[in-house]
């Protein structure tokens, strides 16, 4: 299932996978990645006081670059930033961390909360 984060809606694709990367509905390039994640770059801070933060950047198989900004504290993370091609999205949608950001995220030694369960792909 697919989701366009500028006029929230659901949609399925068919046809040859990657999907077309802009909403059925709206036109808007703000949907899912189309295909796979490939990470670009991660980079990560972390206080004296035990806050942290990941910032993964990816592209989809469409050229578009989804940024995902993990903040932690004590080891566990949640997602406080999705921007896509520099557009920041909702977060507190239905879609959540992709495995690719996940798994850059868990090698940091952060733990995504139980409220950002990891996307299947």
């Amino acid at each position: 299932m697919e989701h366009c984060f500028a006029c929230d809606t659901d949609y399925g694709y068919l046809g040859t996978p990657p999907h077309e990367g802009t909403c059925p509905a709206c036109g808007s390039p703000f949907v899912t990645p189309a295909g796979e994640l490939n990470v670009v770059d991660t980079t990560a801070w972390e206080s004296a006081a035990g806050l942290s933060t990941i910032h993964v950047t990816t592209v989809d198989d469409r050229s578009r670059r989804f940024e995902f900004v993990v903040a932690a504290r004590r080891g566990r993370g949640e997602l406080v930033c999705l921007a896509i091609d520099g557009t920041a999205v909702p977060t507190e949608t239905a879609w959540s961390v992709p495995s690719a950001v996940a798994t850059r995220v868990t090698a940091h030694g952060i733990r995504i909360s139980d409220s950002t369960p990891v996307q299947r792909t």
